[in-house]
C-alpha cells in the first residue's frame, strides 16, 4: 500500500471513530437509542438540580404548565425574619396570606392583608384587604393590574429563572417601577421576595413567607 493510500484509509478510521464517539455523547448512538447507560447518565442530570441551568435550557415545560412548582401553594408571612419596615408599615397584619394556585396555563396570585378576607370583593377591584392577578410566565408586559383593575394602567411581566425563582416585572403606564424576585427554598418551606425599586418610589427589602396548610375555601 502507497503512503498516500495509508493515509487516506488512517484519515477515514479517524473520522468514524469520532463521528461514532459524538453520537454517543449527544445521545444518538445504540445505548442512548435503548436506553442505557447514556440514557440514565441524561436522566440523572436532568434530575439533578445542582445541573439547572439559568433560562430556558431546564425550564421549558414549565413556561406552558407551571403546575409543578414549588411556589405554589398557601404562605404566611414571617415578621420575624423579613424586612423590620414590613411590620412597621403595616402593609400586612400577622395572618397575612398570599396563595398561588395553577389556571389556565398561569399561575393566580391572591394576596391578603389577613386571612380569612371578610368578603371577595377583591376579586373584582383592588382593596386593602386583599387583591387578585393571573399571569403567564411568559416575560411579556401584558397581564394587566397585577393589584386588581385599581385604575393605575398597571401591567406585569413574569420569567421562570428555575424551577425555584420567578423574576416580576411592574410597569405603571408603560413605565418599568418595580422589579420582585421571588424565590422558595430548596426544602420548599421558605418564599422570599426581594424588592427592587427606584429610588423614593416604593420599599425595597425583602418579605420572607412559610408554608402552609392551603385554608379552606
Amino acid at each position: 500500500m502507497s503512503r498516500t493510500a495509508r493515509g487516506l484509509t488512517f484519515v477515514s478510521i479517524s473520522a468514524a471513530m469520532i463521528f461514532s464517539y459524538g453520537l454517543s455523547v449527544y445521545g444518538q448512538g445504540g445505548e442512548g437509542r435503548r436506553g442505557g447507560r447514556g440514557g440514565e447518565a441524561r436522566a440523572n442530570r436532568a434530575a439533578d438540580p445542582s445541573t439547572d441551568f439559568v433560562g430556558t435550557f431546564r425550564v421549558s415545560a414549565e413556561k406552558i404548565d407551571p403546575s409543578t412548582l414549588p411556589i405554589l401553594g398557601a404562605w404566611r408571612i414571617n415578621f420575624d425574619k423579613s424586612d423590620p419596615a414590613m411590620r412597621t408599615a403595616g402593609r400586612f397584619k400577622e395572618t397575612g396570606t398570599t396563595i398561588y394556585t395553577a389556571v389556565n396555563g398561569g399561575i393566580k396570585t391572591e394576596t391578603f392583608l389577613y386571612y380569612p378576607p371578610k368578603d371577595d370583593s377583591y376579586k373584582t377591584h383592588f382593596t386593602d384587604d386583599g387583591r387578585e392577578y393571573w399571569f403567564k410566565i411568559d416575560g411579556k408586559s401584558i397581564y394587566k393590574d397585577p393589584q386588581g383593575p385599581n385604575g393605575l394602567g398597571q401591567t406585569v411581566a413574569m420569567w421562570i429563572v428555575d424551577r425555584n425563582t420567578l423574576s416580576r416585572e411592574r410597569s405603571t403606564k408603560g413605565v418599568i417601577d418595580e422589579r420582585v424576585l421571588y424565590r422558595v427554598s430548596p426544602d420548599g418551606k421558605t418564599l422570599i421576595w426581594t424588592n427592587f425599586t427606584d429610588a423614593g418610589k416604593g420599599d425595597n427589602g425583602h418579605v420572607v413567607w412559610d408554608r402552609i396548610q392551603l385554608p379552606r375555601r
